[in-house]
Parts: structure tokens; C-alpha cells; sequence
């Protein structure tokens, strides 16, 4: 067990509050959800400007609440700073408050305290949600299909080209720089609302580690056998190998992986407004992840505890 399941043991034993991606307050029926960026671990000004430590700060927390299936209605904001720090802090925080009102969430508080680098710490408490509307991890049924959101792996393909100094044609540097800087922000929540989603993860880790993750609390099989759909740029310019672990590894991406039933005609209809999801597989009896078109993978996904890729 790492270092950061050995906390979250001791802070989630016998507490009823706390869910997967969110704690829910039963006497107000909120969602809460707190996130933490540190300077030198999370981002670093070499590579980051104020916007994005900003972008990446709000999409962190806005993503699990949806990925519960609620909407955030309010916001809390901690600031550590050193004085050195403060111009670069100050952009931060009216980045953030900006993204704030863009989604119609109000920030109703926080704290400011010195410190020899960058803290940042937010918490999202969303609108009120019935406790039987909230989508959990261990729902998923037999006969649901597994979707995910469309790029997946762009991410990954960021980071190595940022620190790993991978080279990459111009179009693929930037989408994923971009990917991995400033994540794409996803309001999925009315497609939540609308349809029944059965289970959910947001994608922080890998989308390797969710599936599987997904599988263990709902005791089912997953069934995966279309994942060279999710990321048509990534599958056109890798071989299949490198491309299946861009996919399956890349952390950080911010959108769920999710099992239900939509019509295809809603799937279309999402695309026109620019939401594309890809159908993954299907959920069955039995226990584990089977995947059809993968062999020999080695699990390499984002450590959050560390921030940066295991075996890379």
C-alpha cells in the first residue's frame, strides 16, 4: 500500500460521509469535493502561467462533482503564498474567480496564509441532490454498455513532450501541450441527468486503472473492445502498441468513464454540440476487465501522490 492509501485509510475507515470522488452531506443533500495544487509538485512556473494553474486548480474538483452526478453551486478557495509570489498569485486567483462565474458557481469563502511556496487548495459543494440520484463506483449492471469520453490520451502525450522531451509533429504538439496545461472543461452533467448512469469515474488516474476500479466495486466483468475509436488522432499516428498506452495510461484527464444505456441518436445529438462519446464495451457477469484488442500492458499510470508517471 502506498504512502497516500495509508492516509486516506485512516481518514475513510468506519466514515459514512465519504464516497468515491466526493463526500456527501445527507442533512443539506450537497456534494463536496476538495482538490490541492502545490508549487514544484502540481505545476511549475517554468512550464505554467497563472491561467493555467488556474484552469487546472478549478477542473479538478468540477470534474468529480459531475462525475457524481451533480452540478457545483458554490466554491471555497485557500491561498499560501510567499510574498515574493504574490503578483503570479494574485492572476490566479482572479483566473480562478473568472471560471467562477463562466459556470455560475459562487465563491463564498476561504483562507490566505504565507508560506515558502504555492498552496492552493479549492472545495466545490454543489447543488442539493437526492442521495439516490448520486452515481457511485460499484453500480455498474449486466447489460450496461461502457462509455468514454472522446481523446483520451492526449494528456499523457503533453507531459512526455513537456519533461520527457519526446518529439512530436506540430499539430500533436500542441493539442496535447494543450491538453495537458489547460484540460478540456466538460459540463457532462445534463447528460447525467437526462439518462440513467448506473457507475462512474473520473478519469485522474488512467482510464486503465478506472475501468478496473469500476469492475472491483461493482463486481462485474468489463468487457472492453473498442478502444481504438477513442482517439483517432493518436491511433493515426502511432503504432497500436504505443497507442494503446497512450490511451489506457494517460492520467489527468478530467472526463469520466461511465456505464449505462444511451440511444445512439443521443450520442449523435451530443456530437453535434461537440461532446463526443465512444461506446468502450459492456458490462457482464463474471469479475475482472477483458481486453480484446490488449496483450502484455504494463500498468503505467498517474501517481497523484507523486505527480508523474510510474515506470516512465
Amino acid at each position: 500500500m502506498d504512502l497516500e492509501h495509508r492516509i486516506l485509510k485512516i481518514v475513510s475507515s468506519k466514515n459514512s460521509y465519504i464516497h468515491d470522488d466526493c463526500a456527501y452531506l445527507s442533512k443539506s443533500h450537497q456534494l463536496i469535493s476538495t482538490d490541492t495544487l502545490v508549487e514544484n509538485v502540481h505545476f511549475d512556473r517554468n512550464h505554467f502561467n497563472a491561467s493555467e494553474i488556474a484552469h487546472r486548480l478549478f477542473v479538478c474538483s468540477f470534474s468529480d462533482i459531475q462525475s457524481s452526478g451533480g452540478y457545483p453551486e458554490y466554491a471555497l478557495l485557500n491561498v499560501s503564498f510567499p510574498t515574493k509570489s504574490f503578483k503570479i498569485t494574485q492572476q490566479i486567483v482572479k483566473f480562478f474567480r473568472k471560471l467562477l462565474t463562466k459556470y455560475n458557481i459562487k465563491l463564498i469563502g476561504g483562507d490566505t496564509t504565507s508560506s515558502s511556496k504555492i498552496y492552493l487548495s479549492s472545495t466545490f459543494i454543489s447543488k442539493p441532490i437526492k442521495k439516490n440520484k448520486i452515481i457511485n463506483r460499484k453500480n455498474a449492471q449486466v447489460g450496461d454498455s461502457i462509455y468514454a469520453f472522446k481523446d483520451i490520451g492526449l494528456s499523457k502525450l503533453g507531459y512526455l513532450s513537456l519533461f520527457k522531451k519526446q518529439y512530436l509533429k506540430k499539430n500533436l504538439l500542441l493539442k496535447s501541450k494543450v491538453q495537458f496545461l489547460k484540460p478540456k472543461i466538460i459540463n457532462y452533467s445534463n447528460l447525467f441527468n437526462r439518462y440513467k448512469i448506473n457507475s462512474c469515474m473520473d478519469i485522474s488516474d488512467s482510464l486503465y486503472f478506472s475501468l478496473n476500479e469500476l469492475s472491483v466495486q461493482s463486481k462485474k466483468k468489463f468487457f472492453i473492445d473498442n478502444l481504438k475509436d477513442i482517439s483517432p488522432l493518436l491511433f493515426r499516428n502511432f503504432n497500436f502498441n504505443k497507442y494503446l498506452s497512450l490511451v489506457l495510461s494517460s492520467g489527468e484527464e478530467f472526463m469520466p468513464v461511465f456505464t449505462g444505456k444511451l440511444t445512439n441518436q443521443y450520442i449523435k445529438n451530443l456530437k453535434k454540440k461537440r461532446i463526443n462519446i465512444i461506446k468502450i464495451g459492456s458490462v457482464q457477469k463474471g469479475r475482472g476487465v477483458i481486453f480484446t484488442e490488449l496483450k502484455n500492458f504494463k500498468d503505467k499510470t498517474f501517481s497523484h501522490f507523486k505527480n508523474t508517471y510510474l515506470n516512465v
